[in-house]
């Protein structure tokens, strides 16, 4: 998701999606007991006084039981609406909002020993342009946005595009911290410097002794590891991975095309990629997940499993299965023999029990198979729509 000032933020659909857990076992009022002796064991290494702070924490031990659904026709694909885009050097700048400024204030212009320009702030920070490549010296920056995830100028060096040196100095702090500014969110840090692009090439004024630096909220696609190539003049560029000095893999393409006064563009990624996603995301759920509660790590591990191609991105299996206890540790599910009767399923199932979850019955149906890498491999050629797991 992007979030954009004054407008509709960019966001999309999740392709997995998950049901609620619900456990299958009542609570027991079960609580322990903790203090964090770690972080105070950290405090008294550095000196400090410290104690422990104890405290309670709820714990339940149960089945719990949920569905994941990947829909097939969502994942690895996006549509965002744009202002403009250019493409350069194996790069392609989205412009998601309308560019803004921000004009720096007492900069000269220098050349180094190699005769390379640059700019000097304030006499001591410096500037670098390349182009649309700016590489900026930290002084010169500061965090900005509800996280802090983006960078901007800091309002001290900047100036007024109307005002003049002397108003400049009247300006209280209210007024200063309204001056024109930018928003950066892609960057990179370099020693002491941030690097990143602009909308266009940095104006100087040698006059005012100025530098006006404008950029939008920019996405931009393609670096040292990523190439974005055109395939047809003005609209559809393809990206490409570097796999070595001399083979790169394609990853995925992209479609822009006019949208009233704006662009669509059109993200998706390729089929072999967006088959290896699927992939890693079912053996993630069929192998078990990673969990960690008060420094204590654990697994959530499925010990019955139902997973199947369906017609719809639906939860088609979850309304009929239930859990059955047969004694203190054995539990069986009942309802599979009701679940493969849906008229949603398309293709192969994979079922998966175990010696405390059994299934109620035997299930008799060609469609069901136990081996998880046939099942993958129906996977792999199969088209359906959506793929159900539970």
């Amino acid at each position: 998701m992007y979030t954009i000032g004054s407008q509709a933020s960019i966001t999309r659909k999740a392709p997995v999606g998950i049901t609620k857990a619900i456990s299958l076992d009542p609570y027991e009022g079960d609580m322990a007991f903790y203090a964090n002796h770690d972080l105070v064991n950290r405090g008294i290494k550095q000196g400090l006084s410290v104690t422990p702070n104890p405290y309670n924490k709820e714990e339940h031990f149960s089945f719990y039981k949920v569905s994941f659904t990947i829909d097939a026709d969502v994942l690895g694909k996006d549509e965002w609406i744009i202002e403009d885009y250019f493409y350069e050097g194996e790069r392609l700048w989205l412009t998601i909002q309308k560019p803004q400024n921000a004009i720096v204030g007492k900069v000269s212009k220098e050349e180094d020993e190699d005769g390379n320009l640059y700019y000097k702030v304030d006499n001591d920070k410096e500037i670098y342009v390349d182009g649309k490549q700016l590489r900026v010296n930290k002084a010169l920056m500061e965090s900005a946005g509800k996280n802090k995830e983006n960078l901007q100028f800091r309002s001290n060096i900047l100036k007024s595009e109307d005002k003049g040196n002397e108003d400049e100095q009247k300006e209280d702090k209210s007024t200063r911290s309204k001056k024109p500014n930018i928003k950066i969110q892609d960057f990179e840090e370099e020693d002491d410097y941030y690097v990143f692009f602009v909308s266009k090439d940095p104006e100087y004024d040698e006059n005012n002794k100025t530098l006006k630096i404008e950029s939008g909220l920019q996405k931009i696609l393609g670096n040292e590891e990523i190439m974005c190539r055109e395939v047809k003049q003005g609209n559809i560029f393809k990206l490409y991975k570097k796999e070595n000095e001399e083979e790169s893999k394609e990853i995925g393409e992209i479609y822009i095309g006019k949208a009233g006064n704006k662009y669509k563009v059109t993200f998706e990624v390729s089929e072999e990629e967006k088959k290896k996603r699927i992939m890693e995301i079912l053996n993630a759920i069929k192998n078990g997940l990673y969990a960690q509660s008060s420094n204590e790590s654990n697994t959530i591990i499925p010990l019955f499993l139902v997973a199947g191609y369906v017609k719809v991105p639906s939860p088609v299996f979850h309304p009929y299965l239930e859990l059955s206890r047969i004694d203190e540790k054995t539990y069986e599910v009942i309802g599979v023999s009701d679940a493969l009767n849906n008229g949603w399923i398309d293709g192969k199932i994979f079922l998966m029990d175990s010696k405390r979850v059994n299934i109620d019955g035997d299930i008799k149906d060609d469609r069901v198979t136990g081996n998880w890498d046939d099942f993958l491999k129906e996977l792999n050629s199969n088209s359906s729509s959506g793929i159900n797991k539970h």
